[in-house]
């Protein structure tokens, strides 16, 4: 990829529920840019593994088992022998709507409710530490960025996905905050949540991606640190325009 692509794509870092996804809607609309959740790849590839494993009938409780498995026959591109699937095969794909809104499919099927689902969310840790799966998720994402400018949000993007890429940022906020968020998002769904229990999910998911050996969450030496704890929306956007735009505030 070039580096005027790179240049074009803007990366935001940081934990679950630290207000990214929301200021990174909001940067790609004031740019022109096109939004870009990283995340949204992660969760329809453990949706369709996910449906992969209950076709086999096994007990759930051994997703953990079959997902190591199945990463190590990926690995060695073994996969569709053992397996009777190629996850590189997989047709997860991305696609913007009018709005500029992500829309994930599985093959011609649109997942993009399912996989926001909490029970995908429990299970994106037996697919995000696996080297197998983000190397093939990352070729999607940077076969899309050779198209689209974009601003794009993870907890890799400026470390592993786009490591050169011009504008980086790291947001974080306390747990409690955090949980609140996402206990809001989840209910204006219209999913049942419980407060507490997604506390106790955020410091699981918190330990998991910080301590995962491959492509660990944390801050790039050259990212900008956020704390979004205290910090009103509008303040947090500004602050971030003020770095990738010379005039500042758009």
């Amino acid at each position: 990829m070039s580096l005027q692509l790179i240049e074009n794509v803007i990366a935001i870092d940081g934990p679950a529920g630290s207000g990214k996804s929301t200021l990174a809607r909001m940067i790609a609309n004031k740019l022109g840019y096109h939004y870009l959740d990283s995340g949204a790849f992660y969760r329809a590839l453990t949706f369709a593994v996910w449906e992969k494993f209950l076709a086999t009938k096994e007990d759930e409780s051994r997703f953990p088992f079959f997902t190591e498995k199945l990463a190590d026959a990926t690995l060695l591109e073994k996969d569709e022998a053992e397996f009777g699937f190629s996850v590189a095969k997989i047709p997860v794909h991305c696609e913007l709507s009018s709005q500029g809104e992500n829309l994930m499919f599985l093959g011609d099927r649109d997942i993009s409710h399912e996989i926001r689902d909490p029970e995908i969310t429990k299970k994106i840790r037996y697919i995000a530490p696996r080297r197998a799966f983000r190397e093939i998720l990352n070729r999607h994402i940077r076969e899309f960025a050779k198209t689209h400018k974009l601003v794009m949000d993870g907890r890799d993007i400026g470390t592993e996905v786009f490591p050169k890429s011009k504008f980086k940022f790291f947001l974080t906020a306390s747990v409690e905050v955090r949980a609140k968020r996402r206990y809001d998002e989840l209910v204006a769904k219209g999913f049942k949540a419980d407060l507490n229990h997604i506390k106790e999910e955020i410091v699981a998911r918190d330990e998991s991606d910080t301590t995962r050996t491959v492509a660990p969450l944390k801050q790039a030496s050259d990212a900008i640190l956020i704390d979004t704890s205290t910090l009103d929306t509008e303040t947090v956007l500004n602050t971030i325009l003020s770095k990738v735009s010379p005039s500042g505030q758009i």
